[in-house]
């Protein structure tokens, strides 16, 4: 029987979208949502800048709404009467003896603006960890307007979205909505008891780059490896330059583009083949993914590895860590080139500059390759573009709503 359209509060630390990442996932699965006929608004704290530090606490957006691409944002404001708790929380939260003592602050502070902000929705969806707090407070709007709360955590298990605060924030979950099995495999063993349902991640259906025009704006006439992500260690961004300083002493006609912002390291300069951009617009990154040779995100840990999806529906080859999510998607369908000694209990592979390097050498050095891995891994991304996975997102949403109608084991009866 047709299900009816529903009320679809998406929350989400901070919404600018052009940022990439986090932020753009949700800016697609909100239009994706709107186009199935739901209404959906974006609960944040930010959507003209990214907080820096403790901003996310004490700073306010000037509008309590705002439409950003398409998306009604609704803003999280605090008066400045709380200013004094909210810097205390700052402290407090970085110290996990205070942590759930900032939780309860926290929820008191945020009480009123975010019943006020989730009024009249069926169902609340919190995109990502607990650290930033914004998902307690939907948890406490939800109790309060007798809604169902489901999360999509991001985890990277032992390295981000795994802390004792963010399983404290997943047990108030009403459902859980993971990405990759091994995520629920994780999340499971580590006794989350509400359903964990793997919906994966939506990608566009996109492959209308332009090679010249990307070539052209940067004066790259050669091949070139693309990384694109935050510049900083999780990601891998300084093993792949000290890796390329190998690769150009012995391909000096290849270059190397890094796109993305700036991370926790220094950013290389001067280096000579190294092309540095930061924030770029979405075309200009699909301009770079048709004009590649291949795609390098050596990444520690991986969520999803959304990047790698997007390269594939350019045939393109990628390049990353031998980590269980990556096996679990590319991995065991030959879809990409996962180097390093694996380590699957810790989520890990041990990769050195010296290896990634000769891997590189080797597969720009051969044409077939390039080829099998990349029509590889456009077969993989094909089973995630959007209508496949929008679809599981709404089933998912239905199954919450239905047990909690029935008063199902849903945290806080």
């Amino acid at each position: 029987m047709p299900r009816r359209k529903l009320k679809i509060a998406i929350t989400v630390w901070c919404f600018k979208p052009n940022t990439g990442g986090l932020q753009a996932y949700v800016e697609q699965l909100s239009t994706q949502l709107q186009e199935q006929g739901h209404s959906v608004i974006i609960v944040t704290r930010a959507a003209t800048r990214v907080p820096r530090g403790s901003e996310y606490l004490l700073f306010n957006e000037q509008e309590r709404e705002l439409v950003v691409k398409g998306s009604r944002v609704r803003l999280l404001r605090f008066s400045r009467l709380w200013l004094p708790i909210l810097w205390l929380l700052g402290k407090l939260v970085k110290r996990p003896r205070f942590e759930l003592l900032a939780v309860v602050l926290y929820q008191l502070v945020a009480r009123k603006p975010a019943c006020e902000a989730f009024a009249g929705v069926d169902l609340i969806h919190h995109i990502g960890e607990a650290p930033t707090l914004t998902g307690f407070a939907a948890a406490k709007a939800a109790r309060h307007w007798r809604v169902p709360f489901v999360i999509s955590p991001t985890c990277h298990p032992h390295h981000v979205g795994d802390s004792l605060l963010d399983f404290h924030l997943y047990r108030q979950a009403d459902r859980l909505l993971v990405y990759t099995q091994y995520e629920a495999q994780y999340l499971r063993q580590k006794g989350i008891g509400c359903p964990i349902d793997v919906v994966g991640i939506g990608i566009e259906d996109r492959s209308d780059g332009n090679a010249m025009h990307f070539r052209d704006s940067t004066g790259i006439a050669g091949p070139f490896i693309l990384f694109i992500g935050r510049k900083d260690v999780q990601k891998g961004y300084p093993l792949l330059v000290d890796a390329f300083k190998v690769v150009r002493r012995q391909r000096p006609e290849l270059s190397l583009v890094c796109m993305g912002p700036a991370g926790s390291v220094p950013v290389a300069k001067n280096l000579e083949g190294v092309v540095q951009l930061d924030f770029t617009s979405d075309k200009l990154k699909h301009d770079a993914l048709a004009a590649c040779t291949c795609v390098c995100v050596p990444s520690e840990g991986e969520s999803f590895g959304l990047v790698y999806m997007e390269a594939g529906r350019y045939g393109k080859p990628v390049v990353g860590r031998n980590v269980p999510v990556l096996q679990e998607l590319l991995g065991t369908r030959d879809a990409a080139l996962l180097l390093g000694r694996a380590d699957p209990i810790r989520n890990k592979a041990t990769l050195g500059p010296e290896d990634l390097a000769d891997a590189l050498l080797d597969l720009v050095a051969d044409l077939r390759k390039c080829r099998r891995l990349g029509e590889n891994c456009r077969l993989v991304s094909e089973g995630f573009i959007w209508p496949h996975r929008i679809q599981l997102s709404e089933q998912s949403y239905w199954l919450t709503l239905d047990r909690y109608k029935n008063g199902e084991d849903f945290p806080g009866s």
